[in-house]
């Protein structure tokens, strides 16, 4: 069996997602999908609940859903990528690895993602940090420098970005999974405009929130999950925790602070103080970013520092891999991976609990994300939610 991995948040899932699925199922038998669980890496909560998304997925063509945990969904692009990388790569079955690109050329991106790995460009990286420039910049300079034919447009558009930190994490662990790359169609990734049926998932949610028009843009099955999650009030918003998370913010001491990921040079003082000086999340999210923090890293940092992620969890391997939805072919899947994971293959956080360690530390993290997320719904649900909903199946 040809096996294809897929990495993605599906917030929503579009026809763009529908698009890459389709190019995949041309190639490969089965794609397993790591899947970012109820926050995403906009440092914000997923419109619908990773549940809610790993049945669309299944429903739209993905054969096995597994979930990347909070550490690293909510994450760099860097330990975003790692993360679910090793995910695919711990499967031990896994021979692809697919993503969208704007550029298309996985000749250049490979190329890029090599030179990440040199102590040369981790030399070059670091000058340009100590001059105070944004990371993004820092790191196009470094990359510029070494190689001055590289093709810098792949370390600014969002799609090209992640790619070339998948080949980077498969080339970190020597991986036999191969890359390939399927050049992204229709609007940009922030585009607020639409073509045809493909609008970016970014004004989707903006009209799904504000009751604009967007059911052209989605498959039926994504549709049906969005309509239901809108009449049953199961949509989530950050602002349902902004006063949590400034208290939060105000009353954390400064070394509780630096211990949350991303957080380096005295930014804990300026977000302790912004917090102090204002009422609002927006607010102090504005006082604190600058051309070094970016908006997206600050709401990363006040999330993550909400939620107990701690320094250095992203840096560690997902302990475990856990199901969150199949189809038959999926099935056929994870019992392959069942003879050849170097990872536990779960279906339930009680069954990470088990395993002790930081299994288990993973596990409690994310049932306490499952509680904070479904406070965040327009109409709030019951907790422990994550040990109480069944993976998906359609068999």
């Amino acid at each position: 069996m040809k096996i294809c991995g897929l990495v993605a948040e599906f917030n929503p899932l579009h026809y763009g997602h529908l698009h890459l699925i389709s190019q995949i199922k041309q190639q490969y038998n089965a794609v397993v999908c790591v899947l970012s669980g109820n926050f995403v890496q906009r440092g914000e909560p997923a419109l619908l609940s990773k549940f809610a998304r790993a049945r669309a997925a299944v429903e739209c063509g993905c054969d096995l859903v597994i979930e990347l945990p909070a550490p690293y969904s909510l994450s760099t692009a860097m330990f975003f990528a790692r993360g679910a990388v090793g995910l695919l790569h711990s499967l031990g079955v896994v021979q692809g690895l697919c993503f969208g690109s704007e550029n298309g050329n996985m000749k250049q991106i490979n190329a890029i993602a090599a030179l990440l790995e040199t102590g040369l460009y981790k030399t070059a990286l670091k000058e340009q940090l100590q001059k105070g420039l944004p990371f993004a910049t820092a790191r196009q300079n470094a990359v510029g420098l070494i190689n001055p034919a590289a093709d810098l447009t792949l370390l600014q558009n969002p799609n090209d970005i992640l790619g070339v930190e998948y080949c980077a994490a498969l080339q970190a662990l020597q991986s036999p999974i191969t890359p390939f790359c399927v050049k992204r169609i229709g609007p940009g990734h922030n585009s607020a405009s639409s073509f045809k049926n493909l609008a970016s998932a970014t004004l989707l949610r903006e009209r799904i929130r504000t009751g604009g028009e967007y059911k052209a843009f989605l498959p039926a099955t994504s549709l049906a999950a969005v309509e239901h999650a809108l009449q049953t009030g199961q949509i989530a918003s950050i602002d349902y925790l902004d006063r949590a998370i400034v208290t939060y913010l105000r009353t954390a001491t400064a070394a509780q602070l630096q211990r949350i990921p991303d957080v380096s040079e005295g930014l804990h003082n300026k977000l302790s103080i912004a917090a102090n000086s204002y009422a609002t999340l927006q607010e102090i999210y504005e006082a604190a970013k600058s051309k070094r923090y970016s908006f997206a890293r600050i709401r990363r940092i006040g999330l993550c520092g909400y939620l107990g992620i701690g320094f250095g969890m992203q840096q560690r391997p997902v302990p475990y891999c856990r199901v969150l939805g199949m189809n038959q072919t999926g099935a056929e899947v994870l019992s392959l991976a069942h003879k050849k994971a170097t990872v536990p293959l779960i279906a339930s956080l009680k069954e990470a609990e088990r395993l002790g360690d930081y299994a288990e530390q993973l596990a409690l993290l994310e049932a306490r994300c499952g509680d904070v997320y479904s406070m965040m719904l327009q109409k709030p649900t019951r907790g422990k939610t994550d040990y109480t909903t069944k993976l998906f199946k359609t068999f």
